[in-house]
């Protein structure tokens, strides 16, 4: 961070620590100043912030004369709070991101409040990777549980950055798959970024933060308050292109992050469950208020894969998975090793126990070309279903999921030709990965 960043950085951290100032507040501020001062890198600007703010109601006269002493002078005034700042950004993983300056993300600027300041520990990147949401009840069953768990993985070999609230339940559940699965994920806190609450995901924060990002918006040292998590809800969401709700009650936090969702253009989407259930029945609501009803993790990448990058959009990687080549004789060797040629190495892998769970280790992408380096060919299969779901599982489609999304098949016929396959010797498990017999 250069130094003009630096003082721009401490000026809005002078704005976000006076009291009654915050995103509204911003939102007027710029609405009065003069367009040619809009810029807030310019001189022009912080003076006349400093202006407005001696003549708004409700901001006390010492807050607001300490407010602009260190807006004019940031780094010579005694200021113990921005002491303990810049010793926190000594470390090489914490950052800042400053509403107006290019590195702030910019989907979340766009929405209607977004935070003055983001305090950033972990890799800063991902906040410009696409992002999916997923949140939940912080109490789910153990369907809800598993299912966050396995979403999250999936989406994650798919290539999507998973964001959620670290919160317990569903929250810790998705960041955990996501991580379990080899992927990134982000965790927006209700507290000061150098705070853990819940204590019990505690590991989790630190697995995050070595392998993910957490983002505040939130002072150092601010403890966990109950307003502050509604308020990080609108992070979750303004930072991302959609979100999955899994499992919610008619009234909980995360029916407010739907709302916001919708309020700020992104896709919303719902698991369903049993009507006898009350932790079903906020999802139900969602999807009767439009809301699209969500089995599999086709139904959330049909909507959004023009995100990621074309190698892994559904079509892209279909192409491969059905690539029939102009040689019809040629060997499932020679398709392997073209497959190995173009398409990335998530989407070879296969997942843990399936696309959706990740409890037991992964085949390695050599491990899966090595399985696959077969010579069988259509005639050796009693119908072209079993020869077409024999091929994705030798790319790579381990599990049911993986293989309905590659073949186009249903899961019910999946489960049939699965059985049959491995009756006749032509496919095994593997750690509960499906894998060509070798």
């Amino acid at each position: 961070m250069s130094e003009t960043e630096l003082i721009q950085a401490l000026r809005f951290y002078a704005l976000s620590e006076l009291k009654g100032f915050g995103p509204v507040r911003l939102r007027q501020l710029l609405e009065q100043l003069p367009l040619d001062s809009f810029q807030l890198d310019r001189e022009a600007f912080w003076q006349n912030c400093q202006m407005w703010l001696q003549q708004a109601s409700s901001l006390t006269t010492d807050a607001v004369a300490l407010c602009c002493q260190r807006i004019a002078q940031p780094l010579a005034v005694s200021w113990p709070e921005r002491d303990r700042l810049l010793a926190w950004l000594q470390h090489d993983q914490h950052h800042l991101r400053i509403l107006g300056q290019p590195n702030y993300p910019e989907l979340l600027q766009q929405i209607s409040d977004p935070p003055l300041i983001l305090y950033l520990a972990g890799d800063a990147e991902l906040l410009h990777q696409p992002q999916l949401a997923i949140v939940g009840a912080r109490k789910p069953n153990m369907d809800g549980f598993n299912d966050a768990r396995r979403f999250a993985g999936a989406l994650a070999e798919l290539g999507w950055v998973i964001t959620s609230g670290l919160a317990q339940g569903i929250d810790a559940a998705a960041h955990q798959g996501c991580l379990q699965a080899g992927g990134k994920t982000i965790a927006v806190l209700g507290t000061g970024i150098d705070k853990v609450y819940p204590a019990a995901n505690r590991a989790l924060y630190e697995q995050i933060l070595q392998q993910g990002l957490l983002i505040s918006e939130f002072p150092l040292g601010t403890p966990p308050r109950g307003p502050n998590f509604p308020k990080r809800n609108r992070i979750v969401s303004g930072l991302s292109l959609g979100l999955l709700v899994v499992e919610a009650a008619l009234k909980s936090g995360s029916l407010i992050s739907a709302r916001l969702a919708n309020e700020q253009g992104r896709e919303v989407f719902a698991i369903p469950g049993s009507i006898h259930q009350a932790q079903s029945k906020g999802c139900h609501q969602l999807i009767k208020q439009g809301a699209k009803l969500t089995e599999t993790i086709e139904d959330i990448h049909e909507e959004l894969q023009h995100w990621l990058h074309p190698e892994f959009s559904h079509n892209g990687v279909n192409d491969f998975l059905h690539d029939d080549r102009s040689d019809q004789k040629s060997s499932e060797y020679d398709q392997i090793d073209l497959l190995a040629q173009n398409v990335p190495s998530q989407v070879l892998q296969s997942s843990k126990t399936d696309l959706f769970a990740s409890s037991s280790e992964s085949l390695s992408k050599s491990e899966v070309l090595s399985k696959a380096k077969t010579k069988i060919t259509s005639e050796s299969f009693s119908n072209p279903d079993e020869y077409r779901l024999w091929q994705a599982i030798a790319k790579g489609a381990g599990s049911v999921d993986a293989m309905v999304f590659s073949t186009g098949l249903a899961t019910g016929v999946i489960h049939q030709l699965l059985l049959t396959m491995e009756l006749a010797g032509q496919i095994n498990q593997q750690a509960g990965v499906y894998i060509v017999h070798a």
